[in-house]
């Protein structure tokens, strides 16, 4: 127990050092906002594309819904995650790369109450880095001169998520999340520029509700439902420039997060001695009733539809290693919130994924690929591969041995 409360503080410590520092994307598509929201869970559920809004399994600290979060009372749990992306970003002139790594989960998780367990942990939630150049005419010649957009940081996010037994089969929750960090953006013609810091500061809540049941001693079914509200979001402005040395502070600006709501259904089913596990997710961001700061880019509502799956071959009696490893498979597709000079943006993907297990399952280590694509007709195209890499531990607490 001592050992593992360590690894977590000092994990926690490089999460809360690094977070401004590293970066979890290296998009154009991270110009303006807060940036390339980071939706993603992080978790033993990665390699089925990331389901869980209506995924019910106790024991796992499944964050995509917060009514989804149930832990014995002898258990506390401990999940970490790593990720690393490597891009590439297309035009009909050019190809570039980019690779970035980093800490992207820490959590921990346990029963406080007999019907309420509850988990705590941070999360990216955007992130900020581009470098784009592009160019303009000087007025009234046929000359041109270059312009430089940069982009640097992003937002942490601090949750704190509570999960309650209403009834037999029926589970509420709450997320209360603080987001934090500071954007860069620099904007240069020549040897002028114009660098704006923004430091964003605020708390944010969500809502789930969950039902579960079983049929018969093989099969569970599972449902939930997610919702957020609208926000809006008090940006505090810095901003320096080059060329006159003036430096204004304290200006404010204001963005808004959509309405969001979010529905899954679970299927886990027993076949002789395998274990089976179907899941399929619906999440719809309400970004049309968002204004863009953008002039040439505009929001539209978010549509994205994720499907998962997993099997255990042999998780009573296996023969060997390889039959008690849980294998994943999934794909998603989601129409963006963007639409760039009247084009909209897509991105679509599979995944895959291993669970192993170790310490009579107490343990769990899961490494899982995501192979995707953002695209639409004349926008710059980005091909990725996202590596994940976690452990998940489940120490056993208040246990009386009788054989030592």
């Amino acid at each position: 127990m001592k050992k593992i409360f360590i690894a977590a503080f000092t994990l926690t410590v490089m999460f809360c050092v690094h977070s401004h520092a590293q970066h979890g994307t290296s998009s154009p598509y991270s110009l303006t906002g807060l940036g390339e929201l980071d939706n993603k869970t992080y978790g033993l559920s990665s390699g089925m594309a990331g389901t869980g809004v209506g995924s019910y399994i106790p024991g796992i600290l499944n964050i995509s819904n917060p009514a989804a979060i149930a832990i014995d009372s002898l258990s506390f749990l401990f999940d970490v995650s790593l990720s690393g992306n490597f891009s590439q970003y297309s035009t009909v002139a050019r190809n570039e790369y980019a690779t970035n790594a980093n800490v992207r989960k820490v959590a921990f998780g346990a029963r406080i109450l007999p019907k309420l367990s509850v988990a705590m942990g941070m999360l990216p939630y955007s992130n900020v880095q581009y470098r784009i150049q592009t160019d303009a005419y000087v007025e009234g010649s046929n000359e041109k001169y270059d312009i430089y957009y940069t982009g640097t940081g992003g937002l942490s996010r601090m949750f704190l998520t509570g999960s309650y037994k209403i009834l037999k089969n029926w589970n509420i929750g709450a997320n209360f999340s603080y987001i934090f960090g500071r954007i860069n953006r620099t904007e240069a013609i020549s040897s002028h520029s114009v660098k704006t810091s923004s430091d964003v500061n605020k708390l944010l809540a969500d809502f789930g509700l969950m039902y579960h049941k079983n049929i018969n001693t093989s099969t569970l079914i599972s449902a939930g439902l997610t919702y957020a509200y609208q926000t809006e979001i008090k940006m505090k402005n810095f901003t320096s420039y080059s060329m006159t040395g003036k430096t204004e502070t304290n200006t404010s600006s204001y963005t808004s997060l959509p309405q969001a709501l979010g529905g899954g259904f679970s299927l886990q089913h027993i076949k002789g001695h395998s274990f089976r596990t179907l899941s399929i997710d619906y999440k719809f961001n309400n970004w049309g009733s968002i204004k863009s700061p953008d002039s040439k880019m505009k929001y539209t509502d978010s549509h994205k539809v994720s499907i998962g799956g997993s099997m255990i071959p042999n998780y009573r009696t296996p023969r060997n290693y390889f039959q008690k490893i849980q294998y994943q498979l999934g794909a998603y597709y989601e129409k963006t919130n963007m639409i760039i000079n009247g084009n909209a943006l897509h991105e679509a993907g599979i995944t895959a994924g291993m669970v192993f297990s170790l310490k009579n399952n107490y343990t769990q280590l899961f490494l899982s690929g995501d192979f995707g694509r953002k695209s639409g007709n004349n926008l710059i195209s980005e091909n990725f591969v996202r590596i994940t890499f976690g452990v998940t531990m489940n120490q056993q607490w208040f246990m009386k041995w009788f054989y030592d």
